[in-house]
């Protein structure tokens, strides 16, 4: 039972429980900026620095799959995935935003959003563009221009994350739990954050996961991640079923226990890596 909902995690036959490996943090890839930025109830989000990938000749394919997966949501909001640097996907509470970061024209999007019959509006002082009515069902109905910053999504995700910048409004990194993971976790090119139970990581006393992936060299990704639990004993039993699976995916495969959290590091050959830059 237990490998089974490991192998329904978001990063596919990907555990979710890895943890932090090597120097790094969260704040040198932008990851903690981007965090700061949604709203504390958020969970379940997806980071992939959009930029690194499409500038690396080495990690092209993953480019690739990435753009693959976005550019049609994009476009159809007025977004050109080449304009993009950072992309961060999260969803909780009835609430789904995209955002995205970048060097973007501005009155060309405006141009794009208004063909596609969004109309113009407002909220707490940030330019709002919402889907009309009447042309058809859009899960992202409403488009937030804010200069480098672009989120779209639903009604209730884009103000929420608004309300985060412009208000103050509890963020990711407000709750504890989910600062002690997030603060623990190398950056790079992509990083997956869950609340337990979300992605039916059914562990007894997890309580918040996350993995990121950053280039070791020319073949290899560094997997890195971590998980918190309730209590030590918690930690510990869930330390060798989660060995077990990590093995069966990658190279040099490390894990042990610190307190509350499981720590683990592994390999990942660039080629067998484009899962998890798809289904963002």
């Amino acid at each position: 039972m237990l490998k089974r909902v490991l192998l329904m995690l978001s990063l596919g036959v990907l555990v979710a429980t890895m943890a932090v490996a090597g120097a790094g943090c969260a704040s040198s890839s932008g990851l903690a900026a981007m965090l700061a930025k949604v709203p504390d109830d958020t969970e379940s989000l997806k980071f992939v620095n959009a930029k690194a990938l499409r500038n690396d000749a080495d990690l092209e394919d993953l480019y690739d799959a990435w753009k693959a997966t976005v550019d049609s949501r994009l476009e159809a909001h007025g977004v050109d995935h080449g304009d993009v640097s950072i992309f961060v996907f999260g969803t909780g509470s009835g609430k789904r935003f995209t955002l995205v970061t970048g060097k973007f024209d501005m009155d060309k999007v405006r141009s794009e959003l208004d063909d596609r019959h969004f109309e113009e509006d407002e909220y707490r002082d940030v330019e709002v563009w919402k889907k009309e009515a009447g042309w058809g069902y859009d899960q992202d109905s409403d488009v937030a221009l804010m200069g480098d910053l672009i989120i779209l999504g639903n009604e209730a995700g884009v103000e929420s994350c608004i309300k985060v910048i412009k208000a103050g409004d509890a963020s990711w990194l407000s709750e504890a739990d989910n600062n002690d993971v997030s603060s623990r976790l190398p950056g790079g090119l992509y990083a997956d954050l869950a609340k337990a139970g979300i992605t039916s990581l059914l562990i007894e006393g997890l309580e918040v996961t996350g993995v990121s992936a950053k280039k070791q060299d020319s073949d290899t990704l560094k997997i890195a991640g971590v998980a918190k639990f309730e209590d030590e004993d918690d930690a510990d039993d869930a330390e060798d079923a989660i060995e077990d699976l990590m093995d069966l995916q990658f190279n040099r495969v490390e894990i042990s226990q610190e307190g509350l959290f499981l720590e683990a590091s592994a390999e990942l050959d660039i080629d067998d890596a484009e899962s998890l830059f798809q289904g963002v």
